[in-house]
């Protein structure tokens, strides 16, 4: 029998995948090390594969919504003219293309694909069938990663890249604020 406790950290991490799957700029590479950790390589590629799917499609219905309440405006440059004007074809393609490519950022993907006329169904079809090789390979270094190391190990990794990233975000944020001044 399934605990109560383990449904929930399941559907946590479930929705902590989709989020990350959704805004598309936040590597998965650590949530997917503590899939596996909590649920074993079988449950949590299973965990990362539907996050990642379910949170892109999730973003491109986001993307979408947002652009279509942005001044239109920014539309009018000969860059986003040139996307919005490909074939439908063609941008499936190239959603499978990019998302099979490691380290191209999902979130473009997915915002570009979302400015474009491919349909939400098509959207899902080519970025499902592009992720899937990247979370195998993603699955393959993660499990990897939890076979070398410690719990202790990674936990201390995971923090001292949340505290650098947190140090350069507030580095940036203090040089923006004093660009403003």
């Amino acid at each position: 029998m399934i605990s109560l406790p383990l449904v929930v950290e399941f559907l946590l991490l479930f929705l902590l995948n989709m989020a990350i799957g959704a805004f598309g700029f936040i590597p998965s590479f650590f949530v997917t090390t503590l899939n596996i950790n909590s649920f074993g390589l079988a449950v949590g590629t299973f965990l990362s594969l539907s996050g990642e799917i379910f949170g892109a499609i999730l973003g491109f219905y986001l993307y979408r919504l947002g652009f279509s309440k942005m001044n239109p405006a920014w539309r009018s440059h000969r860059f986003w003219q040139a996307l919005q004007n490909q074939s439908v074809v063609r941008v499936f393609w190239s959603v499978i293309g990019l998302r099979l490519i490691p380290f191209v950022p999902s979130g473009l993907v997915t915002a570009g694909a979302s400015l474009t006329a491919i349909s939400a169904w098509g959207f899902a079809a080519a970025s499902t069938i592009g992720k899937i090789p990247a979370v195998f390979l993603e699955i393959a270094v993660a499990y990897g990663y939890t076979q070398s190391l410690s719990a202790e190990y990674q936990y201390g990794i995971l923090a001292a890249v949340l505290i650098i990233c947190l140090i350069i975000w507030l580095m940036r944020k203090r040089k923006s604020a004093r660009g403003k001044i």
